[in-house]
């Protein structure tokens, strides 16, 4: 029996989208398979999605708690990549298109998916906004502290 993976953009399921971001993805799926055919399949939401840092850490725990074997990934960062590889996750990377989890489960089936050993993203990349303002914190240009 195998255990895998996949980051969902709404509740999860085989009928759901794919979403390219792991650790803030809305949900995963976690599909079962017995010899190449799948045998169960549960959803669980990411309490990581809206985390103000660490999602891709929260999400690895999310994984590895849920006894998953390989997880398939569009979007991966360093820490989250570091922590599937200490907790022995396969990670197997997904096409850079739109694909419902049935569609990306039948390419894995069919070993038309490529194995990747580490993150293919810079820190932070899923975060909205990217993190490149200039803050409020009110003591910069024309801010209520500056006289």
């Amino acid at each position: 029996m195998s255990i895998v993976a996949i980051p969902s953009v709404g509740k999860g399921g085989l009928n759901d989208y794919m979403s390219p971001r792991f650790g803030r993805c809305a949900s995963f799926t976690f599909v079962e398979l017995e010899k190449k055919e799948i045998t169960a399949v549960k959803t669980i939401p990411n309490p990581a999605a809206g985390a103000m840092g660490g999602a891709g850490v929260q999400a690895t725990q999310i994984i590895g708690n849920n006894n998953a074997d390989t997880v398939i990934v569009g979007f991966l960062g360093p820490n989250a990549a570091n922590g599937l590889k200490a907790i022995n996750i396969k990670i197997i990377q997904a096409p850079d298109k739109e694909m419902t989890i049935k569609e990306v489960m039948d390419l894995y089936l069919e070993n038309k998916l490529q194995e990747i050993s580490s993150a293919n993203v810079a820190p932070h990349h899923g975060m909205s906004g990217g993190g490149r303002g200039m803050g409020r914190g009110g003591q910069g240009r024309g801010g209520m502290n500056n006289p």
